[in-house]
């Protein structure tokens, strides 16, 4: 039998800890924000993408702020360790989430995620947008998109595009790029996007998405072909090289984005001023020169069209997730 005076002491103990959080939690005024250090959790090792677009736009707004911004890399379980820390956090925008596509396509490949990606999470501000390079090895007969969709309809199933696992969002490109067209494509999996890449330079695959930070210099000596870009605007290091989309397939589109996610609930007051905070940031040519130097667009809106803009990337990932029948491992 427990000790009466240890669940007691226990109890006690509990009640005092919540009276701490409470009483830290009102000391926190939202039109002071910040007024202590904010950290930005990134579901990602250090070195990638997200993490060094968190460390400089995270200094950018210490800067701003007078306020350390701390960023905290919590890779694993495809996004979700980091997401999960995140809105479980107090909704006091002193704990925020760095994150992309991956967050709203986990919806529809884990049937146990831990939280809701919409209704857990408040959308707080866009960072960048950034979009892949559609690539052929040489090899391939093709020297722009509209030879290469004829050359898909002539080979249905025969011509192999390589991913870096199922349900990813260089798979997703490719089977969107599958269901505009009308074409059919086989998928060939790797364990990461640098033995990928290495497939398509030898040859083992025929095609391959990948963003142009990576793939450029490939692409500038001949070793791959560049026919289209995912997004809706042209490079100005690949002038050459059309959107999909306008290319001889309407419809297609796959951008990736950065923003920054919230728990829910979050003040409306903390909320905005995060956003027009980075807007801010965003707008300073140092920033903009550093972010295209990372392969990424600086990428401001508004809170509310953030908003909007996640539930329409869920929707839309649900619909090629089903469309083209995708299983994560």
């Amino acid at each position: 039998m427990k000790d009466p005076r240890s669940i007691q002491r226990r109890t006690a103990m509990a009640a005092c800890g919540l009276f701490a959080m409470g009483a830290a939690f009102a000391a926190d005024d939202p039109a002071k924000f910040p007024e202590r250090p904010v950290r930005i959790i990134v579901p990602y090792a250090a070195g990638g993408t997200s993490d060094l677009l968190a460390r400089y736009i995270g200094q950018k707004l210490s800067e701003r702020w007078g306020q350390q911004v701390v960023v905290d890399n919590r890779a694993g379980g495809g996004t979700v360790i980091g997401a999960s820390a995140v809105a479980r956090s107090a909704p006091d925008g002193y704990n925020l989430l760095l994150t992309n596509n991956t967050h709203v396509i986990n919806t529809h490949l884990m049937t146990n995620l831990p939280y809701d990606a919409v209704r857990d999470f408040t959308p707080v501000a866009t960072l960048a947008t950034s979009a892949y390079l559609l690539l052929l090895n040489p090899s391939v007969p093709a020297q722009n998109l509209q030879e290469f969709i004829a050359l898909l309809k002539s080979r249905p199933g025969k011509v192999n595009f390589g991913t870096h696992g199922p349900g990813g969002l260089t798979h997703l490109a490719a089977e969107m790029l599958n269901l505009t067209a009308g074409t059919k494509m086989q998928m060939v999996q790797y364990k990461g996007a640098g033995p990928a890449l290495t497939a398509i330079l030898a040859g083992e695959v025929e095609v391959y998405l990948d963003a142009p930070a990576t793939t450029l210099p490939y692409v500038q000596s001949g070793k791959l072909r560049a026919i289209g870009i995912s997004g809706s605007t042209r490079l100005p290091s690949l002038p050459n090289v059309p959107p999909i989309s306008q290319a001889g397939v309407p419809g297609f589109d796959v951008t990736i984005w950065y923003g920054l996610l919230g728990p829910a609930q979050m003040p409306a007051a903390v909320t905005n001023k995060i956003n027009a905070d980075l807007a801010a940031v965003l707008s300073l040519a140092e920033v903009k020169e550093k972010l295209e130097a990372l392969g990424v667009t600086p990428y401001a809106s508004k809170q509310p069209d953030f908003a909007r803009f996640v539930r329409s990337e869920q929707d839309k990932y649900g619909r090629i997730v089903k469309a083209a029948d995708i299983k994560a491992n």
